[in-house]
């Protein structure tokens, strides 16, 4: 739902496959506000608003729409970002390839305390990894079941 304003941006700028031109940028600057004027008039808490209002802004006053920094950014935005730029690196986009698990992290905490709120990556990870284990634990149960 945070993405939803992007319903107001063309086709043409979503799936273009190659550089976004300055104006076309521009124009998928907008989506958070979009996404903003769609939610405010529904009965939503003012925090996912707020969150999909601000989930482009950055820990060091460089993103947008706004340029907030700290903790001036609500926390549902800066939980939105960290999560919204995993998805975005693990998943195919019509411009590049996926890429992998490891590269994705190591690209979070490469944004650590600027990008993105160094506690929410912690937290993230800590989610990541418990992931990791859990899954490892039923494959080897599967393996074993399987077996017998």
């Amino acid at each position: 739902m945070h993405d939803i304003g992007k319903i107001g941006i063309p086709e043409l700028v979503l799936v273009k496959p190659g550089k976004l031109t300055e104006e076309e940028f521009t124009i998928m600057q907008s989506h958070p506000y979009r996404g903003q004027q769609i939610l405010q008039p529904v009965t939503f808490e003012q925090d996912i608003v707020d969150g999909v209002y601000c989930h482009h802004e950055r820990l060091d006053g460089k993103g947008y729409p706004i340029g907030l920094s700290g903790k001036e950014i609500p926390l549902i935005a800066r939980i939105l970002a960290v999560a919204d730029a995993f998805d975005a690196m693990t998943s195919n986009r019509p411009y590049r390839s996926s890429l992998p698990m490891e590269e994705a992290i190591a690209e979070l905490k490469r944004g650590y305390d600027s990008q993105f709120d160094g506690a929410v990556v912690d937290a993230f990870l800590q989610v990541i990894n418990k992931k990791e284990e859990i899954f490892s634990e039923l494959g080897r149960k599967e393996k074993i079941v399987s077996v017998s």
